[in-house]
């Protein structure tokens, strides 16, 4: 995720808040036309993707030459868990396939790739067995698309290709409406990244040696955060109409515990806020941000 692509858009449409910004720029990131952020995201929608869906469709499909292959891959990355080996299942190729898939998607600047930071298996001695389950399980690393707004377009307008073209636009509303809040909280976990990268590093005086998401055969989390210095910092986020409460926090202490990880800053960030119990809970390590923290990443830079 690129911040200028996040300041660019706020300064070309000027929505009314952060909670509002991210939202929109979770669809519209990347859509280069300003859009009026007085209007219902419905609005929006009919005027800048159902109203010009044919050109849409033709500068985002041409490169792909019409190959089920492109785009399966693009829609399993759009709707699933992002790792390799789950994308490619759900686009019904092999590795060899899926990743010459991959690596054409990745130089026409459909997808890029976030390695996984976990660590192979060690073993005492060489015939050492563990459960079938660990010795099956493989490392896998994530796609992650260039902008936003392609990701909105294969998760949510593509699949509904032929309805659209015949003039109906309705089950394409309706598969939105179900599923957008969850959409956007990918969008909000990697401009919380951001915020750590750019804002909270020079604040606590560290230079940042990895950061991104974590993932394993046993936990995920949003951010882990490793520093130059030699802290390690976790970080969960919630795109949810209530406020995070305490059992968030332990349910990433548990995760945490399970990886033998013992983190030097715990950062929650919440789309509406925290309970009290939480705010009032007393560990020096926790620091809490709400979307409107997310401001100042739209500063010039």
């Amino acid at each position: 995720m690129d911040r200028k692509l996040f300041s660019d858009f706020f300064h070309l449409n000027l929505p009314s808040d952060m909670e509002q910004c991210i939202e929109l720029f979770a669809v519209f990131g990347g859509y280069n036309e300003p859009i009026n952020t007085d209007e219902p995201i419905e609005s929006l929608l009919l005027k800048h993707v159902i109203k010009p869906y044919e050109s849409h469709r033709e500068r985002l499909l041409k490169p792909l030459v019409n190959d089920p292959l492109y785009l399966n891959l693009l829609h399993a990355v759009a709707i699933g868990d992002r790792r390799q080996g789950s994308a490619f299942r759900r686009a019904r190729i092999g590795k060899e396939r899926g990743n010459e898939a991959f690596e054409f998607l990745r130089l026409s600047g459909y997808l890029t790739l976030e390695r996984s930071r976990e660590m192979p298996l060690i073993r005492a001695h060489p015939k050492q067995r563990f459960k079938k389950e660990i010795e099956h399980h493989k490392i896998s690393h994530k796609f992650r698309f260039t902008t936003p707004f392609l990701r909105f377009w294969f998760a949510f307008v593509a699949p509904f290709d032929k309805s659209i073209l015949a003039g109906n636009s309705t089950p394409f509303l309706e598969h939105f409406h179900i599923h957008l809040n969850a959409f956007i909280g990918f969008t909000f976990e990697e401009l919380c990244d951001i915020y750590i990268r750019d804002i909270l590093a020079p604040t606590f005086k560290n230079d940042i040696l990895d950061s991104g998401s974590y993932w394993d055969r046993e936990v995920e989390i949003d951010l882990l955060t490793e520093t130059m210095e030699g802290e390690t910092w976790v970080g969960e986020c919630k795109w949810t109409n209530h406020k995070v409460n305490k059992k968030e926090f332990h349910k990433l202490e548990e995760k945490c515990t399970k990886i033998a990880l013992l983190p030097d800053k715990i950062f929650l960030f919440s789309k509406r806020g925290f309970s009290n119990e939480l705010v009032d809970l007393k560990d020096k390590r926790l620091y809490h941000f709400c979307a409107e923290d997310l401001l100042v990443l739209t500063n010039s830079l």
